[in-house]
């Protein structure tokens, strides 16, 4: 005899009981792995200081060999830019070591004689700064016949050649040079409008070290991992097997083989897979368990420094960021984003692999949704098209 499992939500705002089946959240899931959205996925939603769902669903890979389990790690993409740079700087802002309005070329001089010498912190965690969305770093490593230059990488390692960014590909050592001299020369479009950047987040390792002498994964672990039962890291493959890390997608750009084990985002590939825009994996429970410092029992943060970053940091604007989280908006082209059920409080962040993370303190709500949708292409769309992220946001909250 098939039962029927139910979960029983108290909803704070409605003050009754709200029956949300979890067989419709099963159902969602297993057909979007049948409609090859993505291979697996795990989900972690907590409600209150409850744990109400984790769980893995899938596999690695179409071909079914490994299964996906709790404890697996996932690339999280641009989860990276909330989960490591925004919390080290909340930190940092949190104990008076940095302002909001401090110009980033008070601390990288050489940014003071370019277009981008006036950008405050401010406006790059707020996306309003003007800078360029995104540089495609492995466009300069190439010849014109698509092979890959031999004076800037290699296919073994060599003490000149010793940034990893595949299996069998280094990066001469010195070249991050240049990925700052290119950032430095870019075009800077128009400041105070919105346009999602992920090039400040290249800065945020740099002026990690800068303020507290320690690099960006040391810090980042000393401060927000270490003897705590969360696992995010950089770098998986330095500690963990390849059999517990879930590969995202042949590159099919520079790299020429699947991505397993090294961060997937090809800029990040360039600072050896630490950087602050991409390279954290993990899996849902641990990035749901790195989510409570932000709650109000967290001795982490002030509340006011939570407050002050997971708002919109334009009061009356279309403008829908807060301090290196989005929040949802609604617009006539977009309609609700990225649910209409999320309240104006909540606040989160999506990856380009197919990750997702919110957070809505009214209704007491974390979600945790990883997948490796670009596995294994990116030219996959049927993830957007289906909406899978918006309509798993619908069973759990829809009211």
């Amino acid at each position: 005899m098939k039962f029927k499992i139910l979960l029983l939500i108290l909803f704070v705002s409605k003050a009754q009981f709200q029956t949300v089946e979890l067989e419709k959240i099963d159902s969602l899931i297993n057909s979007s792995i049948t409609l090859k959205n993505f291979p697996g996925a795990q989900l972690f939603v907590k409600y209150k200081d409850s744990i109400i769902i984790n769980k893995s669903y899938g596999f690695h890979t179409y071909d079914s060999i490994i299964k996906v389990d709790n404890k697996h790690l996932y690339d999280l993409a641009s989860l990276t830019k909330v989960l490591a740079s925004t919390f080290s700087l909340m930190k940092l802002y949190d104990e008076n070591k940095l302002e909001l309005n401090d110009k980033i070329s008070d601390y990288f001089p050489e940014l003071k004689r370019s277009n981008k010498k006036h950008t405050t912190i401010f406006e790059s965690l707020s996306h309003t700064s003007g800078w360029m969305p995104y540089i495609s770093h492995q466009n300069f490593i190439k010849k014109r016949n698509g092979d890959l230059k031999r004076s800037i990488v290699r296919n073994k390692m060599h003490k000149r050649f010793s940034v990893q960014m595949n299996n069998n590909l280094f990066l001469k050592n010195s070249y991050s040079k240049k990925l700052f001299k290119r950032i430095r020369k870019s075009k800077l479009n128009t400041v105070n409008a919105y346009d999602y950047s992920g090039l400040f987040f290249f800065y945020v390792p740099k002026l990690i070290h800068k303020v507290t002498g320690l690099n960006f994964e040391n810090y980042f672990y000393n401060t927000f991992i270490n003897k705590k039962e969360i696992t995010l890291l950089f770098n998986p493959t330095n500690v963990f097997s390849k059999k517990i890390i879930v590969p995202s997608e042949y590159d099919s750009i520079f790299r020429k083989e699947l991505v397993h084990g090294f961060v997937h985002d090809e800029a990040a590939s360039f600072m050896g897979g630490i950087s602050g825009n991409a390279g954290l994996f993990g899996n849902a429970q641990s990035v749901g368990s790195l989510l409570n410092f932000l709650g109000p029992n967290s001795t982490m943060f002030k509340q006011a420094t939570v407050h002050k970053f997971t708002s919109y940091a334009f009061k009356n604007s279309k403008i829908r960021r807060g301090l290196g989280f989005d929040k949802p908006y609604s617009n006539d082209e977009y309609g609700e984003y990225p649910n209409k059920n999320l309240s104006k409080d909540s606040f989160g962040h999506t990856g380009f692999t197919g990750t997702m993370f919110w957070v809505d303190p009214e209704k007491k709500f974390t979600i945790v949704f990883l997948t490796n949708r670009v596995y294994p292409s990116r030219k996959n769309q049927s993830f957007y098209e289906n909406n899978v992220r918006s309509k798993l946001i619908d069973l759990l909250l829809k009211n």
